[in-house]
């Protein structure tokens, strides 16, 4: 009789073969949790009632990683690997003939548990990704104002932009295939390629910047030809991030009449701009696009969404937080019922 542990550690190593640096790390820290919870219990001991308590308690308890609460998406996760993992061991013979114990388990994850919402940068933020002047510039606008993920990126190539159509051709990605080092795949992470019209301001400023390049990489390491590494992405990142707030923090300054520290102060620069992420300028495309009435199918195959479904689910989220509902027609209706009330008040 195998334990939890045994049998997720097989079906870790069938389920990884083959497969990029990143979901293999996905998958291990899955099953590092689920293996703090269920390690050394017999398979077969485990029931759906032991599956709804590993729920509650990480619902409970925060994660030991972050050392926040786990998301409604992790908890999700977690019980799908969980199934994953009795699947394979029911289907080859590995365990006893029982009823999977994660199966609808994902109704038990509380309503209550944090959604790690999607969120566009702001218009201080959009401001400043325009004017402040850097190397991670160009990558910055390409993402906000062309949708492309921070893979698609570092895979786009000069040879991609086709000046006289206007667009980008958005064939390749980069996958990580170790610790700090990316290698360029056919197509893009959904398998679907795409081409994106390029605003007429981004294609005059991307003019420039091929002018200007040295190598055949449109975002390269500094030296101008090399591909980003994991390390070199975020550092050109932090340093970004770093300047942008150092221009909003002198803007401040000066609106208040004071003299602002040196860029490279010894006691350092107040974080006065909140950071933000590289794919949160994915999403802030998606919010334009939603925002300039592009339509849901267009903005799908813009985005290159798996499914018309996750599109859906951002624009349903935005029409919440940002139409205004009509209501003229439940105005009219009520109009006089609150009449008899004002005149019964002046009355008393």
């Amino acid at each position: 009789m195998k334990t939890f542990n045994e049998i997720a550690s097989l079906w870790l190593d069938n389920e990884s073969y083959g497969k990029d640096y990143t979901y293999k790390n996905e998958l291990k820290s899955a099953v590092k949790h689920l293996n703090r919870y269920f390690d050394g219990i017999i398979c077969e001991d485990i029931k759906g009632l032991n599956v709804e308590q590993f729920i509650r308690y990480n619902y409970e308890h925060n994660n030991p990683n972050t050392g926040k609460a786990f998301s409604k998406r992790l908890l999700g996760d977690l019980v799908s690997v969980g199934y994953r993992i009795f699947e394979f061991a029911l289907d080859n013979e590995l365990i006893g003939n029982i009823r999977n114990p994660f199966s609808g388990k994902k109704k038990k994850i509380p309503k209550s548990a944090p959604v790690t919402e999607r969120t566009a940068i702001d218009e201080l933020q959009k401001s400043l990704v325009l004017s402040v002047s850097s190397r991670t510039q160009i990558a910055a606008l390409i993402m906000l104002y062309c949708g492309l993920r921070k893979g698609e990126i570092i895979a786009l190539k000069w040879s991609d932009v086709d000046f006289s159509r206007k667009i980008i051709s958005v064939t390749k990605s980069a996958v990580r295939m170790d610790s700090n080092n990316y290698k360029i795949t056919s197509h893009t992470k959904n398998g679907k390629d795409r081409y994106i019209p390029i605003p007429d301001n981004l294609l005059a400023y991307l003019k420039i910047e091929k002018f200007t390049s040295k190598g055949e990489y449109v975002y390269p390491q500094k030296d101008g030809k090399k591909i980003q590494t994991v390390t070199s992405w975020q550092k050109s990142w932090n340093s970004y991030i770093t300047q942008l707030n150092y221009k909003h923090y002198s803007d401040t300054c000066k609106v208040f009449g004071k003299t602002p520290k040196a860029f490279n102060s010894p006691t350092g620069i107040p974080q006065v701009l909140e950071r933000f992420t590289a794919h949160q300028l994915r999403h802030t495309y998606c919010t334009m696009l939603y925002m300039a009435g592009v339509d849901m199918l267009t903005t799908s195959k813009l985005m290159g969404h798996s499914s018309i479904q996750i599109t859906l689910e951002i624009y349903t989220h935005l029409d919440e937080k940002y139409k205004t509902l009509n209501i003229s027609k439940f105005n009219d209706y009520i109009n006089n019922d609150f009449s008899n009330i004002i005149i019964l008040n002046k009355v008393v």
